[in-house]
Parts: C-alpha cells; sequence; structure tokens
C-alpha cells in the first residue's frame, strides 16, 4: 500500500513539473498573438490527446459513457467552467508572465482545488488530524503566493523605469484579477476528477487498467472546455484579423504551440494516474503536490529564462521567501 502511495506521489510530482513548465514553448512565438498560440494548444491539450488515450486505454469507451450518461453530463459543466479557467490562466500567463502569473494562478487553484473536495464531501473531515494539517499546509502555500504577488508588483515597477507608473500598474492590476479568476475557475477540472468518479470505475469493471481510468474522464471534461477555448479564439481571431498570422513562422509555431499542448496533457494524464494510486487522498493531497510543484517548476523555468532579469534584491528575496512557503506547505501536507 505505501509503495503503490509513493507510485503515486512520484507520478504527481511528475505532473506538476510538466504542468509549471508547458507554457515555455510559447516564448519562441514571439510573432504570434495569443489566440494564435492558444487555438493550436487548445486542440492538441483538450481534443486530440484526451480522446487517442481514452480509446487506447478504455477498452469499451462507448458502453462506460452509456451507461453513466449523468455523471458525464456533470463532468462536463465541471469542463465548461474549467474552460473558462484555462482562457483566464493563459492570458494571465500573457500578461505576467510565466514565473510570476504561474504561482499566483496555481496557488489558488492549490487552495480551492485542495479543500474543496473534503469540505463537499464531509466538512467534518477539516476537524480531524489529517483535516489540520490539511490546513495549515493550505495556509503556507496561501501566504507564499502573496509574498511571489508582492514580489512580481516590485519587479515590475523597478524594472520598467521608463514607462509612467500609471500604466505599469494599471497592467499589474489587470493582470492580477485575471489570475485571480483563473485561479477560482481552474479548480474545477479536479471537481470534474472528484465527480467523475463513476466512470472510472465503470471503466475498470469493463477491463480498463485503474492506472489509466481517469482518461475515461479527461476526455468528456476537456472537450467541454475546449468549446469556450474555441469560442474565445474564434472571437479574437475576428477582431484582431489575427488568422493572417499563421503565414509567418507557421512550421516552427505549429511545433512549439503543440509542444505546450503535449506537455499540459501529460500533466492532467500523470495527475489522474498518480490520483489513482493514492485513492483518496488523490484529489486533496495529490493536488496539492501537483499545483505547488507546477508553481516551483514554472517558477525556476522563468529564473531561467531572464523574466527575473533586472529585479530587485527585496523582489527576488520574496519570491525566494516565497517559495520556500510553498515548498514548506507541500512538505506539511504531504508527511
Amino acid at each position: 500500500m505505501e509503495t503503490t502511495v509513493i507510485s503515486g506521489f512520484l507520478l504527481i510530482l511528475l505532473a506538476g513539473g510538466c504542468s509549471g513548465t508547458f507554457a515555455l514553448p510559447f516564448k519562441h512565438n514571439s510573432q504570434w498573438k495569443w489566440e494564435n498560440n492558444w487555438f493550436i494548444w487548445s486542440i492538441i491539450a483538450l481534443l486530440v490527446a484526451p480522446w487517442i488515450m481514452a480509446f487506447i486505454s478504455i477498452p469499451d469507451l462507448e458502453s462506460v459513457y452509456a451507461h453513466e450518461s449523468n455523471t458525464v453530463l456533470l463532468v462536463a459543466f465541471f469542463g465548461l467552467l474549467w474552460g473558462i479557467g484555462a482562457i483566464l490562466f493563459g492570458k494571465g500567463i500573457d500578461y505576467l508572465g510565466v514565473s510570476l502569473s504561474l504561482p499566483i494562478m496555481q496557488g489558488l487553484i492549490n487552495v480551492v482545488g485542495t479543500l474543496m473536495p473534503v469540505i463537499l464531501r464531509n466538512p467534518s473531515e477539516l476537524l480531524t488530524p489529517t483535516g489540520l494539517k490539511l490546513l495549515t499546509g493550505t495556509v503556507i502555500i496561501l501566504a507564499g503566493i502573496i509574498l511571489f504577488a508582492i514580489a512580481g508588483h516590485n519587479r515590475d515597477s523597478k524594472s520598467r523605469q521608463t514607462h509612467s507608473e500609471t500604466p505599469i500598474k494599471k497592467n499589474f492590476r489587470k493582470g492580477l484579477i485575471i489570475c485571480l479568476l483563473a485561479g477560482i475557475f481552474g479548480p474545477m477540472i479536479n471537481f470534474a476528477f472528484v465527480y467523475g468518479a463513476p466512470l472510472q470505475e465503470k471503466a475498470v469493471a469493463t477491463g480498463a487498467s485503474s492506472l489509466y481510468a481517469a482518461n475515461v474522464i479527461w476526455s468528456i471534461a476537456l472537450s467541454a472546455g475546449f468549446i469556450i477555448n474555441l469560442l474565445e479564439c474564434i472571437r479574437l481571431f475576428g477582431k484582431n484579423q489575427s488568422w493572417k498570422t499563421y503565414r509567418h513562422r507557421t512550421t516552427g509555431g505549429l511545433i512549439m504551440a503543440s509542444l505546450a499542448g503535449v506537455l499540459w496533457y501529460l500533466s492532467i494524464m500523470f495527475y489522474g494516474m498518480g490520483g489513482s494510486f493514492m485513492g483518496v487522498l488523490g484529489a486533496s493531497v495529490g493536488w496539492a503536490t501537483m499545483q505547488s510543484t507546477a508553481i516551483i517548476a514554472g517558477n525556476v523555468a522563468g529564473l531561467a529564462s531572464g523574466e527575473w532579469k533586472g529585479a530587485t534584491r527585496y523582489a527576488i528575496r520574496m519570491m525566494v521567501i516565497g517559495l520556500v512557503c510553498l515548498i514548506g506547505g507541500v512538505v506539511v501536507i504531504a508527511l
């Protein structure tokens, strides 16, 4: 049993690494607008990859959906809500960069996605030793988010001294609001995972491996999210006439945006696999571990790509302390 939990924990760490770095390929598409990258990402991450894996890993996919139609609708509903969060997530990265936006968004996604499944399942669990440990770790993670936000505001204010103060504050404030909203809608994908449990059980009963059973959930939830993302991209294509952007550096751009899609889908697939190993802990401890690992990975990637170049010592210090809080919060939750 302990070996199974450890295997699940390692898979979730891998999921967090993929989640924290998936947006890096977008940096190579500087000639593309946000919607150009996000449209290709959505096709790969939300349609192609989920359905390929579902058909490969679930022997009698149609039968599973036919016998659990109510669950399918519920999973699709959470997928639609998550789709809104996915759009905001992408725009948050566009506004504030990987190393600042990811800690804020995924940190909040962490808090909401970790506590809500427990609250919805049985609120009294929060008063048990395990629940109190979960609350303590979540508070520490939340402190890390706040410190990252302080660091990011200081970074933007000091590193762009050639611009006026008002536009800087306005840009950061707008980006911060987008990130906070993304953090609220983002955990809906975890709700799809929690409430999609009957689909997993039916998939296993029809011959699917429990390791890959979560794929039956992702294909529905992510397809529903794709609808929202597609509509937003189409709106922006019309507004910005950005279809024409695909005429420039098409091959390289497609490869980079597709790579981002593959990396992101791997994060959600590995999370499902790890969550299956961890059982009831997967939706709370597993989710917290994945999101915090993603923050750490995204921050390291942002540092390596120069997003914090020119930042003040104060900003760096706040960022490092925030990072320590995130790591500490994961340790408290996982132990």
